[in-house]
């Protein structure tokens, strides 16, 4: 039985110089929900990302992991950015074992599975660099998930990917519902139709009418 995680967000801040980015963003997310962030260019969406990710600092408020102060000693974190985040001059299967080394989550078997669901066993020998960057975008889903992630930060995850990638990101979102914290950013909330998710929509690095 999956464990369920709780994400609260207070009032969090984000200050870069004399700009607020973030400003009071307060929302609360469990294993089994869908948070889907949206609003206009510039809103901070990316930067709220990066906070929770751990790979920026917060300027003030609190974001809190099963009622403790949030680190990433907490658990395993997924996080797929706009760039791919690949070793280019290696090959797609030595990317994904090295990743999986790092975490500690790696087998033959586990990573076969993974190449097979974003469809690249066959390519599992090629270099990075040869590929498509809707390839790239699937063999980055593939590498977020060998690390078992409790929590699963998409920015943007749609991008660059045809129909059949589409397709298959969909059905990772609906699978690790069960697992998972997941929250995602789009700006084409159509794609998200079919799924129950909620809405944290932003504007100018504030929440706009809550979170629906």
């Amino acid at each position: 039985m999956v464990k369920a995680d709780a994400l609260v967000v207070k009032r969090l801040h984000k200050q870069i110089g004399v700009k607020w980015i973030l400003k009071d963003i307060s929302f609360e997310a469990a294993t089994g929900d869908l948070v889907v962030i949206t609003g206009p260019n510039g809103a901070g969406k990316t930067t709220l990302l990066r906070v929770l990710a751990g790979l920026i600092p917060k300027s003030g408020g609190q974001v809190l992991w099963n009622g403790s102060v949030y680190g990433l000693e907490h658990g395993a974190i997924g996080y797929i950015a706009h760039k791919p985040m690949l070793y280019e001059t290696l090959s797609v299967y030595d990317n994904l074992h090295f990743f999986a080394s790092m975490y500690g989550t790696g087998s033959k078997k586990w990573e076969q599975e993974l190449l097979m669901l974003v469809d690249l066993w066959h390519y599992r020998h090629e270099p990075v660099a040869i590929l498509s960057r809707g390839m790239q975008q699937r063999l980055a889903l593939a590498r977020v998930l060998v690390s078992r992630p409790r929590m699963i930060l998409y920015d943007e995850p749609f991008t660059s990917l045809d129909q059949d990638g589409q397709r298959l990101l969909r059905g990772v979102l609906e699978q690790n519902r069960r697992k998972a914290v997941q929250l995602l950013i789009t700006h084409e909330p159509q794609l998200m139709e079919g799924f129950c998710y909620k809405e944290l929509r932003l504007k100018d690095g504030q929440v706009q009418g809550g979170v629906s």
